[in-house]
């Protein structure tokens, strides 16, 4: 046959076909198929297939969602059939107009259902590592476009697909790692040099209610203010020994906040998986007790969804390019309730799980196709009820309430009813945080407005410009999990048994965390105020001045962001002091710990400057601030950091970065050899602890391994007590600061100070620490008292809360010099607990949460809970952030 009678008699072939005819499949792109043993595709590899697939099947568009964090574009692909790809923006309009649940009249609703198509988000990659997870999304990439059986057709004619890659630079940075070596037998994925998300590494599942980190921002744009899936699939690595993948249902507890239906139509979704790998004879699915997930906890990527009347699916799935094997366990072996077929211990191949991935995503697909109408039609009913909840007065059950209640009545009490709105003030002092705050709601698809008129509530005057969160939205039930606290039940495996750990966090609340001010308005009056279109502009920076000529300008410590402001003062040569005393001059306090700026010759247009970019207030005074005023220095500060990354150091760097504060990473090995010498401030976040000796120096831990770079060798080694500690002690008996937060301040012990745990049991011949019987704060927010006039608490309220995540609390012993410690914040209550779950809370009463000893000329600052935590604890930043700005530097420092 002739070329032109070629092309003549494709032209008539159905576009099925000729979609099927083109496809290039993976084996000959990539010379070997996808999940073949002792292979791993990277990131630029992928969408170089993906943009291959793009140009040969109708079915298929590849779209940049936004840059990540290391520049590269992150890339989706929507997969549809041809005569859906031609209304996309019709099908993503009635998706989002489902979602937000506007139409109120259910006939409008069930039209659009109608018409509508069914949104089915599955992505891969997010944890790099896992690196099953991109290997597998290609494949469906592949799969979607070159199948034409009567099922595939089906599905794409009922279904939008969002094919997501959530992690391009960590994929390209483990594929290539793990292809480095040759022979293939030698390879392997462990051993990563860095994080594989620039800054938090594993923590990027830890983002999706927070958004600080780029890749998240473009997904959660893509979830809440673009596609609005009905039915979101992250897929994970690794299963549950003895098993081959867990598969939902979770097991409890389910948010009370989120919509009965969405915890149904999970359950329904998933026993439609279940179904399809039995009925493929795929055994080893295991589901609910068969491992610890449950629904509980916002801020993971399929987590945040619930909140947002989307249904998550988590999938755990074993696999490695090297083959492994599935283990025998005993009580795998018999089929139950949570394992209904059961696996046979075997040798097992990644191709083996890209397969198992594939019949997941089918099952899903399936699902979503052949109940397209309802799905859309109960996403559509889930947000009005919420918007009717947050009209009227209603009651969100928790474990606590129902406990203490004899009667309903007593469960709806009137002043226990949920808000209507939230009101935010636009006068609290650190407005810009509230901002940040603010702007994390808009980012996870919250309609915010903003007040144009004063209004009285409970007898406080709320300026203009506050910003006003309703709850008759949509999503509501995540509105309701940022502001209020999470009240996470006792929950044992039997009655007396220690308890059984939450997935991650029971508690986090981050209107707490951020230490905003914020009303609860029970019964609004009717307010004058417009929607936010787009994110909320950081408050207006301003100079004011008094009459006649400024001796200088204050700005205010309770202002985060002034410390911004400082930075580039400090920068640019500009002198700053800080001012012990509070005082008031004329309309202006000046506070303890607030920033004082002398005027000088060209000062004004710098501050105008850095006041308009910052969003800060300079407040210009007449005469100098009475009381000490203390030089600010530009210290040099060196945040430890390990071999593989630490996820606590790298959300450190990050929030370092985001307030412009100068500093290195500082691993091992330059600590043992003496690097401490050039700064004048060490940061030990979380995890930061010293082990014993290896013996010979930070060399003789580094393996003779000739393809690891000599860059990354010289990172390896952890802090021992051997060569590490001296260090330390040295530095800090030369003038130096250290910073220990977490399990880091595990360095007091090991220094021999005067501190020890307080959590501990002395009902026996001699102390010793608290059993989880007694004492069990999983990731919870907690209160403390603080002692503000400290320069280490400076801008702090008298109270703060704070992340405890079973964090060390402290007591000084008897022998102990009071001269030498300085107590910063401690447990004033029995009950300090403000949002999560603390069992025997009670033993933290007096117990302290913060304080700083002088070791030598320097000081060592204590911080047991996660002050930093995720980036999200705005409220407790300044513990950090005061000490870096240390009164005294080591000597020879410049």
């Amino acid at each position: 046959m002739n070329s032109r009678l070629s092309f003549f008699w494709l032209a008539f072939l159905p576009a099925a076909v000729l979609c099927q005819l083109r496809v290039t499949p993976p084996e000959s792109f990539f010379g070997h198929p996808l999940g073949a043993d002792y292979h791993l595709i990277n990131y630029e590899q992928y969408v170089a297939y993906l943009k291959k697939l793009d140009a040969e099947s109708s079915r298929l568009q590849l779209v940049i969602v936004g840059k990540t964090a290391e520049g590269r574009d992150q890339f989706m692909a929507v997969v549809t059939s041809p005569e859906n790809a031609r209304r996309l923006d019709r099908f993503r309009e009635i998706s989002g107009r489902l979602s937000r649940a506007k139409d109120a009249d259910e006939k409008a609703a069930r039209e659009l259902a109608r018409e509508g198509k069914s949104v089915v988000w599955i992505d891969g990659g997010l944890h790099a590592t896992e690196v099953l997870c991109a290997q597998a999304l290609a494949e469906m990439a592949y799969v979607l476009v070159q199948r034409d059986d009567p099922e595939t057709r089906r599905i794409l004619d009922d279904c939008i697909i969002l094919l997501v890659h959530a992690n391009p630079d960590g994929h390209d940075l483990v594929a290539n790692w793990y292809m480095r070596k040759s022979p293939p037998e030698t390879r392997s994925a462990g051993g990563v040099p860095r994080l594989y998300q620039k800054y938090i590494g594993h923590d990027n599942n830890r983002d999706f209610y927070a958004s600080t980190q780029p890749e998240t921002r473009n997904m959660n744009r893509v979830l809440y203010h673009e596609w609005y899936p009905q039915i979101v699939y992250n897929h994970h690595q690794t299963g549950p020994a003895g098993t081959v993948m867990f598969a939902p249902p979770f097991r409890d507890p389910f948010p009370y906040e989120c919509d009965p239906l969405c915890r149904v139509t999970l359950d329904a979704v998933s026993a439609a998986m279940h179904q399809r790998f039995i009925a493929e004879n795929k055994p080893g699915v295991t589901m609910r007790s068969g491992a610890s997930y449950s629904a509980w906890w916002n801020g993971g990527l399929r987590t945040t969804t619930y909140y947002h009347n989307m249904v998550g699916i988590l999938t755990e799935t074993i696999g490695s390019p090297n083959p492994i094997q599935v283990p025998f366990r005993r009580e795998r072996q018999l089929p139950s309730m949570d394992l209904p077929f059961p696996i046979e211990p075997q040798t097992w191949r990644l191709r083996q799980s890209v397969e198992y991935s594939i019949t997941a995503n089918y099952a899903i697909l399936d699902y979503a196709s052949r109940y397209r109408e309802s799905l859309l039609l109960n996403v559509w009913r889930m947000g009005r009820n919420s918007i009717e909840k947050g009209l009227s007065d209603t009651w969100t059950p928790h474990p606590r309430r129902i406990a203490a209640a004899n009667s309903l009545q007593e469960i709806r009490r009137p002043e226990d009813r949920d808000a209507k709105l939230y009101l935010i003030p636009s006068d609290q002092p650190d407005f810009g945080t509230a901002v940040k705050f603010v702007n994390m709601l808009i980012d996870t698809g919250i309609e915010i407005e903003r007040t144009r008129q004063a209004v009285q509530i409970d007898g406080r005057l709320v300026p203009a410009g506050s910003y006003l969160v309703r709850l008759a939205q949509a999503y509501r039930p995540h509105i309701l999990s940022m502001f209020e606290p999470q009240v996470h039940p006792d929950d044992f495996a039997y009655q007396g048994g220690p308890p059984t750990p939450p997935y991650d966090s029971a508690g986090w609340t981050p209107a707490f965390t951020f230490g905003i001010d914020f009303l609860r308005v029970l019964d609004p009056p009717r307010f004058d105020a417009t929607a936010i279109s787009g994110r909320a502009a950081k408050p207006t920076g301003m100079v004011s001045s008094p009459r006649g000529l400024p001796a200088g300008y204050v700005l205010d410590p309770r202002v985060n962001d002034s410390f911004v402001a400082v930075n580039r003062l400090l920068r640019d040569g500009v002198s700053v002091f800080r001012v012990s005393g509070s005082e008031a001059q004329g309309e202006v306090p000046v506070l303890g710990g607030s920033f004082y700026v002398p005027e000088a010759e060209g000062l004004r247009p710098k501050i105008a400057k850095i006041a308009n970019e910052v969003g800060v207030r300079f407040r210009g005074v007449a005469g100098r601030p009475r009381g000490t005023h203390v030089p600010v220095s530009r210290n040099r500060i060196a945040l430890w950091d390990r071999y593989g990354g630490s996820m606590t150091s790298g959300w450190t760097r990050w929030i370092l970065e985001q307030f412009e504060f100068d500093f290195d990473v500082a691993f091992p090995p330059e600590i043992d050899a003496g690097a401490l010498a050039k700064y004048d401030v060490l940061i030990l976040p979380d995890g930061a602890t010293f082990g014993s000796s290896g013996g010979g120096g930070p060399q003789a831990r580094t393996p003779d391994d000739p393809t690891i770079p000599l860059e990354w060798k010289g990172r390896m080694g952890n802090l021992t007590l051997g060569e590490s500690l001296p260090q330390v002690r040295q530095f800090l008996e030369a003038g130096g600061t250290v910073v220990a937060i977490g399990s880091a301040t595990g360095i007091a012990q090991r220094l021999g100070l005067p501190v020890e745990s307080a959590l501990v049991d002395r009902s026996g011949p001699s102390p010793r620490p608290l059993g989880r019987d007694k004492f069990f704060v999983p990731g919870s927010v907690l209160r403390v008292r603080v002692e503000d006039s400290e320069p280490e608490c400076y801008g702090l309220p008298a109270t703060v809360d704070v992340m405890f995540d079973n964090s060390p609390a402290f007591a000084i012993r008897a022998d102990a010099d009071p001269s030498m410690i300085r107590k910063l914040a401690w447990f004033d209550s029995e009950t300090p607990l403000r949002s999560g779950w603390a069992w025997g809370q009670g033993q933290l009463k007096d117990a302290i949460a913060a304080l700083s000893i002088s070791v030598g000329k320097g000081r060592l600052l204590l911080l047991g809970p996660e002050v930093l935590f995720r980036g999200q604890t705005h409220g407790s930043f300044k513990f950090v952030f005061n000490s870096l700005f240390s009164p005294k530097a080591p000597q020879g420092s410049k």
